[in-house]
Parts: structure tokens; C-alpha cells; sequence
């Protein structure tokens, strides 16, 4: 039994011996390589990110200038001259704002070219429109010459004609805003002066008619808008323009309103001398003159309705007139008729007296 555990304890010493042998041998060396070493590459640096160009600034100097310009040429009436220059303008100053804070660069340069083009354009058309508004005076004085201002108004007349003298001066020497405002100032007092004379013409009719009467209400207003206009001529020529308009509405709505009256009282005496035909059987006795008398009956009251009463007082008077002829006609007609009778009735009587005997 002793002889069992010592063989025992042998074989575990052995088997330990052996483990231990096992741990204390060393590793075997890693086979050497016999690839040649690459160099190594230097590290890539990332590409660089280009520098932001600078924003352009909006072209508002540019911009206010051009837009500047093209009020002036378009109130000067630029475009009415020389309209296909006005368009090449108004083309490069609607680019720039059709540009202008999407690229700037290309609104600026736009607005720098209709900033040239309406310079250039106001430069070529203010001697045109100086010329055709020193036409327009001239013309204007003609008609009021025509009209008599001369004899109605000579003191204002001879008042204008000085202030139509003075531009002239200004065109001659290059300055044509100056003379293009003092051109269109002698236009406005040409046209008051017509006007007036208007007026005045109106007014004489009302007055050689005694038509007033019938309207005092506006009769009134127009002599008080009449008299300023002429007061206020050298001082606000553009006041006086609308007094002296005022003025000639108003003569006409006196002398529509006395021709209203008027041309009732004239249906009826129209309408007696109708009466009075029809009374004599004028539209069967003589029919074409009746008929043409009722046509110029109703062409008037067609005018009247129409507050044209001017024309259908004459009208009306014309049927008048009309309606008596067909009278006249007819009642000669009836009295050789009634004559022939009478003859008849004499004959008749002659030849039965005679019997009798």
C-alpha cells in the first residue's frame, strides 16, 4: 500500500517536471521579410476653397440720376419730338430696373446708359419744342386777332404781345428751358384772350336778345366769373383761364335755358297755325303741304326732346310758317270752289227766273 502512493506521488513530480520544461523554452523569432520597404508618402492637403468675390453695391446714385432725367424728358413731352430716342432710353432704364439688386453691375451700367440717353434726348428735343410751342402762341394770337381782341380787349392784347416778345432772347442764346416756359406762358394768355372774346360774343347775343331774363341765377355767375378773368389776367394767368371757361358755361346754360322757354312758346303758336289748317280740311285739300308742314312739327319736338332748343325754336317757327301756307293754299282752293258754287247757284237762279216768265 506505502509501495502505491509513493509510485503515486512520482508519476504527479514527473508530469510537473515536465510542464514546467515546456514553459521555460523560448518562442521562435518571426520569419525576416524580404520585401523591399516602400517610403512612405507625405499627407495630401485638402484643396483650398476660392476666395468670395465682393458683393457689387447697388447703383442708387446711378439710378436716382437716370430716373431724374426721365421725369424731365417725359414732362418736357420729349417723346412727342423725337419718340424713337425716347424708346431707346426708356429700354436702358427699364434693363437697370429689371437688374437692379440681382446684378448690380449690369443695373448700373444700364441705368449709366439711360442716364446718357435721356441727357442726349432732352439736349436734341428742347429747340423742337421750344420751335413748335413759339408756333402754338403765334397761332393762338392769330385767332384772337381774328376774334377782335383788339377791339375788345386791346389793353390785354398789347399786354401779351410784350410778354410773347420776351423769349426770344433766351432761345437765341441756347437757353431753351427759359424760353420754352416763357413761350407756353404767352400760349395760355393767347387762349384767355380767345376765350374772352368768346365770352364777350356770348354774352352780346344775351344781351341783344334779352334773354337774361330767363336765368338770372346763372346770368350772375357768369358776369362775376367774366369780370375776373379779365382782372386776374396779368397776375394768374391759369386763374383767369378757368374764370373765363366757367364764364362761357354758364352764358350757355342762360341761353339753353331762355331757348327752352322759348321754344315752347314757339310749339305753341306752331301748333295754332296747325289748328287752324286742319280746321279748313288743309290735309285733304292740299295734303303735300300739310304733310310737309307735320314734318317740320316733329323734326322740332324731336329737338326739344333732345334739349337742343335753339334748333326747334326755328323749327318750330318754320313749321309755323309752314301750316299757314297750307292754310293760305288751302283756302283758295275752297273759296274758288265756293265761287264756282255761288256761280253755279246765280246761273241755277237765272235760268229758273226765266222759266217762270
Amino acid at each position: 500500500m506505502k509501495a502505491k502512493s509513493i509510485c503515486k506521488e512520482a508519476l504527479v513530480a514527473s508530469a510537473l517536471f515536465a510542464l514546467l520544461a515546456a514553459c521555460a523554452t523560448p518562442p521562435k523569432a518571426a520569419p525576416v521579410s524580404t520585401e523591399t520597404a516602400k517610403p512612405s508618402l507625405p499627407a495630401q492637403a485638402a484643396p483650398a476653397t476660392p476666395a468670395a468675390k465682393p458683393a457689387v453695391a447697388a447703383p442708387d446714385d446711378l439710378k436716382a440720376q437716370a430716373t431724374e432725367l426721365r421725369k424731365k424728358a417725359f414732362d418736357l413731352g420729349i417723346k412727342d419730338v423725337l419718340p424713337d430716342d425716347y424708346a431707346t432710353a426708356e429700354s436702358a432704364y427699364s434693363a437697370g430696373m429689371a437688374a437692379y439688386g440681382t446684378d448690380n453691375a449690369a443695373s448700373g451700367a444700364s441705368f449709366a446708359a439711360a442716364k446718357a440717353k435721356f441727357g442726349a434726348v432732352i439736349k436734341r428735343g428742347l429747340p423742337m419744342l421750344v420751335a413748335a410751342e413759339r408756333d402754338r402762341a403765334a397761332h393762338l394770337r392769330d385767332t384772337a386777332v381774328q376774334k377782335k381782341a383788339s377791339d375788345l380787349f386791346p389793353a390785354l392784347l398789347s399786354a401779351a404781345d410784350a410778354d410773347f416778345a420776351k423769349p426770344a432772347a433766351s432761345e437765341s442764346s441756347g437757353d431753351y428751358e427759359t424760353a420754352l416756359a416763357g413761350y407756353k406762358a404767352s400760349t395760355l394768355e393767347y387762349d384767355v384772350l380767345y376765350k374772352l372774346c368768346d365770352a364777350s360774343g356770348a354774352r352780346a347775343f344775351l344781351v341783344s336778345h334779352d334773354l337774361a331774363k330767363w336765368d338770372t341765377s346763372n346770368w350772375a355767375l357768369a358776369e362775376g366769373k367774366y369780370a375776373s378773368s379779365q382782372s386776374l389776367f396779368r397776375q394768374d394767368a391759369h386763374a383767369s383761364s378757368d374764370a373765363v371757361d366757367e364764364a362761357i358755361l354758364r352764358y350757355g346754360n342762360v341761353r339753353n335755358t331762355a331757348y327752352g322757354y322759348y321754344a315752347a312758346d314757339r310749339k305753341k303758336a306752331s301748333e295754332t297755325e296747325r289748328d287752324r289748317a286742319a280746321g279748313i280740311k288743309a290735309d285733304v285739300a292740299v295734303k303735300g303741304d300739310y304733310d310737309a308742314a307735320a314734318a317740320l312739327y316733329a323734326k322740332a319736338e324731336t329737338d326739344e326732346n333732345a334739349k337742343n332748343y335753339e334748333a326747334a325754336s326755328a323749327e318750330y317757327d318754320s313749321a309755323a310758317a309752314a301750316f299757314t301756307t297750307a292754310y293760305t293754299h288751302a283756302k283758295a282752293k275752297m273759296d274758288t270752289a265756293k265761287g264756282e258754287l255761288d256761280s253755279l247757284d246765280s246761273a241755277i237762279a237765272t235760268a229758273e227766273s226765266a222759266q217762270s216768265h
